[in-house]
């Protein structure tokens, strides 16, 4: 299971190496290549209502191994692509695939951790982060000695297969719902729906984190540029921290209690960035805030499990497809928020939208 979660965390990681060239391969301005980008998002948003009808028909772990074939090719036609457009159109595919794998693994994730009696779900996100990580450096270090992009496509896309090839391990579609009650539609209740507005304050603040940390400390801060990516290095490292000890914590304190304490802490490290006016501090601010909201996703994953009335694969798109939306439409409001008022501004209005999050905490219960 933790493989597949690092299997996730390898295709985001490619993605995002991807980009630069892309943009330079196309001589792409920032407007373009931000619309062009937002196809991947569309793509994964699009794609979850009918994720959750495949998981429930096919079940998860045929799901998982399909999206991890599909991304193997994927990676390298991204590289080579001849245009744009052609460029656009496999992003939105991608995001389709990637949109499926994230329902489908969650699903999995939440069915292992109900079959083991413990808490589990952080330390499979943390596996996710990991990878990321891990992936990034390794294919930075081989761009960096020469390797053109494509080779280092290629050579993520078979870590992608070889992960992909262990989901025979994982629970099959007999140890999930039956299939009967798969092909029924359930609309979306009130739990669920609580459930996903988190999910997208969540993922919102992920976002800010990722997208905008070092502009903020490179132009707000003044900092050299090596020195501003420190942010965004410190907010990725504490995120993959918190969520390695995240089972431990929510087994010892609560669900709920562990969600309120991500909670304030992150609004806490969203004050220092904005309050204090130091480099050092801003970057410390970063990375309390990965770590407050490391393990808030992981709990709400785990707690759409468990809503009542549903089943996962009905339960899971809605909470995750609202959290797509957050990292959809979170860049665009931190950039417009921005505009007017700063970018400490856009992050006091992240930190004010996760606050509420706080009063929500026992619906991870």
């Amino acid at each position: 299971m933790r493989l597949v979660f690092g299997m996730a965390g390898i295709g985001i990681a490619v993605w995002a190496i991807v980009i630069p060239f892309t943009k330079i391969r196309f001589h792409l301005d920032d407007p373009t290549l931000g619309l062009i980008l937002l196809a991947g998002g569309l793509g994964g948003v699009s794609v979850m209502p009918l994720a959750g009808l495949a998981v429930g028909r096919l079940g998860s772990r045929a799901c998982i191994a399909a999206s991890g074939v599909v991304m193997a090719l994927l990676l390298p036609a991204l590289a080579v692509v001849p245009s744009a457009t052609g460029f656009t159109l496999l992003l939105f595919l991608y995001g389709v695939n990637f949109g499926l794998l994230d329902i489908a693994m969650n699903a999995q994730g939440a069915r292992v951790e109900e079959m083991s009696g413990r808490l589990q779900m952080s330390g499979f996100h943390a596996c996710y982060s990991i990878g990321t990580l891990a992936v990034a450096l390794a294919d930075s270090l081989l761009i960096k000695l020469g390797a053109p992009l494509f080779l280092v496509c290629v050579a993520d896309a078979a870590a992608v297969l070889l992960c992909a090839s262990q989901s025979f391990r994982l629970v099959p579609r007999s140890g999930e719902a039956p299939p009967a009650a798969s092909r029924q539609f359930t609309w979306p209740n009130r739990h669920a729906l609580i459930l996903g507005l988190c999910c997208f304050a969540a993922f919102m603040t992920e976002g800010a984190g990722t997208d905008w940390s070092t502009i903020y400390l490179r132009f707000s801060r003044h900092l050299d540029l090596q020195t501003a990516t420190l942010g965004y290095a410190a907010f990725a490292v504490a995120m993959s921290l918190a969520r390695l000890t995240g089972d431990r914590l929510a087994m010892r304190l609560g669900q709920p209690a562990l969600m309120r304490l991500g909670v304030a802490l992150a609004v806490a490290g969203f004050l220092m960035v904005v309050c204090l006016p130091s480099g050092l501090a801003g970057i410390l601010g970063f990375g309390l805030v990965g770590f407050g909201t490391g393990n808030l996703a992981p709990l709400i994953f785990s707690a759409a499990a468990r809503v009542p009335g549903m089943r996962t694969h009905h339960s899971m798109p809605v909470v995750v497809g609202i959290g797509y939306a957050g990292f959809l439409t979170g860049p665009v409001m931190n950039g417009l928020v921005a505009g007017r008022f700063g970018l400490g501004g856009a992050f006091l209005v992240d930190a004010g939208l996760l606050a509420l999050t706080f009063f929500a905490a026992r619906r991870v219960a």
